[in-house]
């Protein structure tokens, strides 16, 4: 199996994320202070930073699959009757059209790569490194949303069930501050994602309609 750095970056940034987030919350929720622990210590610390790094890369990866399962779950909300429309005649349809979404985005995936195969070289190259570009930022972007959403009701779970100093300003201030900033980045990353899932379709329904 070839692993690549780019595998390490797109799966380990959803899992250093939600660890970077679950820390923090702990450590000022348990009233730690890092300054005053021996996290202070370089080799203990550098130990730690390791160990979380390479814990966040798998984590990442589940983080992936949950975002799969779930746009496959929910692939059924996607309309591939106006895609093919927009298309026109010249897209293939298969017998059973229009019955199951999954079906349906097979034949697209299936008109799309073979549209791909018959282009000269060069012409295939700018059309798959695009599509596997923004494919490639969507898919980021849907787990690093997941690992938003996780950590944030990670978040409220921690605070709800620890001996909170609920009296403590300085506490709810650091509490509510991580949270805002995690709403924020679920936020902006869903109209990211949002965004270049539109394009991403726009491109391909453009391309398909100038070279079937």
């Amino acid at each position: 199996m070839r692993f690549d750095t780019k595998h390490l970056i797109r799966w380990g940034i959803p899992g250093w994320v939600l660890i970077f987030w679950l820390l923090y919350e702990s450590l000022f929720i348990k009233n730690i202070n890092p300054l005053d622990s021996n996290l202070l210590d370089i080799s203990k610390g550098l130990t730690v930073l390791i160990s979380l790094a390479a814990i966040g890369v798998p984590i990442g990866y589940i983080m992936h699959q949950i975002y799969f399962g779930f746009t496959w779950g929910v692939n059924k909300n996607r309309k591939y009757n106006e895609i093919a429309d927009k298309i026109g005649e010249k897209f293939p349809k298969h017998d059973e059209w229009g019955q199951n979404p999954h079906e349906d985005y097979f034949q697209f995936e299936y008109v799309w790569h073979a549209m791909l195969i018959n282009q000269d070289a060069e012409t295939r190259k700018y059309l798959e490194d695009r599509y596997r570009y923004m494919l490639s930022t969507i898919h980021g972007l849907g787990a690093l949303g997941v690992s938003s959403g996780i950590s944030m009701v990670g978040t409220i779970f921690i605070s709800r069930f620890s001996e909170f100093h609920f009296a403590d300003i300085q506490f709810h201030v650091y509490l509510w501050s991580g949270f805002i900033f995690q709403f924020i980045i679920l936020l902006t990353t869903m109209l990211n994602h949002s965004y270049y899932s539109n394009n991403l379709r726009a491109f391909q329904i453009k391309m398909l309609k100038t070279y079937l």
